[in-house]
């Protein structure tokens, strides 16, 4: 079963690359980048350093994988030795006989012999039979695969939502900046009443004075909503990784932008539980720390192997004999001064750990799911309250402008009213800027960025 989800979780990254590549490259080598809110999503989670430092996670425990599947595999080797020895007699061990009136054949004290020479062309196998530890740490590292693929995904989402934020960030300001335009524009129409009143004698120079006070302050907010435009523009390249010389274009806006369909209530709760990946990744992690234990408990149970030694061995390569030897090896672990159960009890502390940081996560999937249907929900009634509010405001701009032309009012009432439909402007725009980041953070909740349109 591990094996399945190894398999399953890697062609799942690589699913995910193919999908992020043709949707979210729409443009390669320089653009230009038209990007959605969606293709924005994937194209972060693509390119996100975090994203390459988890693949690269992910390699290394391949790496690890393989290693520990040629622990499975026979070990070979082969040597070829040629060279000459002396020995000290004394260290043989052995009391030769003396022949009575001859001497001794070797000195009783020991002496030096040779030097012997030798040569040895040798193969060696040693070949695992049942080796359960070496199978338990596969099975480990096979699950540290699955649970670092799983990472990878968690952070292309991560990642998605960033630049998701950001590029409402991008919308919201160019929304205040088009705002701000509307207000100059209509700042300026004010000024030219107020002087076509002080030219036909209805009104006197402070009204003109208002108005053109009125002029500079909205020209004063224009600037700050350009740069307020060009920053938020700034930190969405920065998040995708653009340069200064990729062209960039949003072809979302505040009115249009949709952030995907969304469940309600436990239809929501119960998908977000199914496909964040955040949790798929934790429960991964879990299954890893599982094996290892398993893997630590195997280590207490007898191994099996078969060693072969041929080979052929003379005083020269010119005459050699071929010479063998052959074992079967059990090797059974008595004691280890409890190495292996202070293994099984720290793999054991992690598995609780994981447990619960599993269930600490999934009641934080549960709160974040109901905020932000709550957040949404709110946001919708304050996006219905600002519309008509920008609706009475410039229905009492209309009227002001009515009475100036007139000549029953003054212009610093139309100045005042328009101040509150400036008011007006820029809370709608907060507003429908407030509901399509709950709308994003209900996708981010539900684990559905990277599905965004």
């Amino acid at each position: 079963m591990i094996g399945t989800q190894w398999s399953v979780a890697r062609v799942s990254v690589a699913l995910a690359l193919l999908v992020f590549l043709p949707r979210a490259g729409l443009a390669q080598g320089g653009g230009p980048y038209r990007l959605t809110l969606g293709d924005a999503a994937r194209l972060a989670a693509e390119r996100n350093s975090s994203v390459e430092e988890a693949r690269s996670r992910v390699l290394g425990a391949e790496a690890r994988l393989r290693q520990r599947t040629a622990a499975l595999f026979p070990d070979l080797g082969a040597d070829l030795v040629r060279g000459a020895r002396t020995f000290n007699t004394a260290s043989f061990g052995l009391d030769f006989p003396t022949i009575p009136g001859q001497e001794p054949f070797f000195d009783p004290e020991g002496e030096v012999v040779g030097p012997v020479k030798s040569a040895d062309l040798r193969l060696r196998a040693e070949v695992p039979i049942v080796d359960l530890l070496a199978w338990g740490r596969r099975r480990s590292a096979t699950a540290d695969v699955d649970a670092a693929a799983g990472e990878v995904l968690a952070m292309q989402e991560r990642a998605a939502t960033s630049a998701g934020v950001s590029y409402l960030a991008v919308l919201r300001a160019r929304a205040v900046l088009d705002a701000r335009e509307q207000d100059l524009g209509l700042a300026k129409e004010l000024l030219q009443v107020a002087r076509g009143q002080l030219e036909a004698g209805v009104a006197i120079q402070l009204d003109v004075t208002r108005a053109q006070a009125q002029v500079a302050s909205v020209r004063a907010q224009l600037v700050g909503a350009r740069y307020g435009a060009e920053t938020a523009e700034l930190a969405l390249r920065r998040e995708l990784r653009l340069s200064e010389e990729d062209e960039l274009q949003l072809v979302d806006d505040l009115e249009g932008v949709v952030a995907g369909a969304a469940s309600q209530g436990e239809d929501a709760l119960a998908g977000a539980l199914a496909s964040r990946r955040d949790l798929r990744a934790v429960e991964a992690y879990r299954v890893a720390a599982e094996e290892a234990v398993s893997a630590d408990r195997a280590g207490r149970l007898p191994r099996l192997s078969a060693v072969l030694d041929d080979g052929y061995y003379g005083r020269g390569f010119g005459h050699v004999l071929n010479t063998y030897a052959w074992t079967f090896r059990v090797s059974v672990p008595l004691f280890d001064g409890f190495q292996r159960s202070a293994e099984v009890r720290e793999d054991q502390a992690r598995v609780r750990q994981l447990e619960l940081r599993a269930e600490d996560l999934r009641e934080q999937i549960r709160f974040e799911v109901r905020r932000a249907l709550l957040r949404r929900e709110a946001a919708r009634e304050q996006l219905d309250a600002a519309d008509e509010s920008l609706r009475l405001a410039s229905l009492e701009v209309a009227q002001e402008e009515e009475r100036v032309r007139a000549g029953v009012a003054g212009t610093g009432e139309v100045v005042r009213a328009a101040l509150r439909l400036v008011d007006a402007r820029t809370a709608r725009v907060d507003a429908l800027s407030t509901l399509k980041a709950s709308e994003l953070a209900l996708a981010a909740a539900l684990g559905t960025v990277t599905d965004l349109p």
